[in-house]
């Protein structure tokens, strides 16, 4: 006996096929629309000590700082082993520039053999730890 009402649906093969090709077609659009999306621009403030040189009697260090991150860095102020200290500008000044060095002094009564830190802090309140030892 064969019944007249009947209707055909979808086979499971094509109804996955279907399912698979709306999935691909979201994860385009979902794609396009995330490349679309602005970027933030990362900009990084990254201060190195290229060199550093103590002065007769251990009295101060010229330490020479470079700006190698992708902003202009401005020297904030200047510790040794956590303590405020003199620092003058030998040839800069606290505004370095990307790609730019300055040198700069500190004074401080430096032991010979005896390690110090010497932390540099920015404007935007980067702070960066350099080791001399006397």
């Amino acid at each position: 006996m064969h019944c007249r009402n009947t209707k055909k649906a979808l086979t499971p093969v094509r109804s996955t096929g279907i399912l698979i090709c709306i999935a691909i077609a979201v994860s385009l659009a979902t794609l396009a629309w995330m490349n679309g999306l602005p970027t933030p621009d990362i900009q990084t403030e990254d201060l190195q000590v290229t060199s550093h040189q103590l002065g007769s009697n251990f009295s101060f260090v010229d330490v020479t700082l470079y700006n190698s991150g992708t902003q202009s860095a401005k020297i904030k102020s200047i510790t040794v082993n956590s303590q405020p200290t003199i620092v003058a500008y030998i040839d800069g000044t606290n505004q370095i520039n990307i790609g730019e060095s300055v040198i700069v002094r500190i004074a401080n009564a430096f032991v010979p053999e005896e390690a110090y830190q010497i932390e540099v802090q920015t404007a935007r309140g980067s702070k960066f730890v350099y080791t001399v030892t006397g």
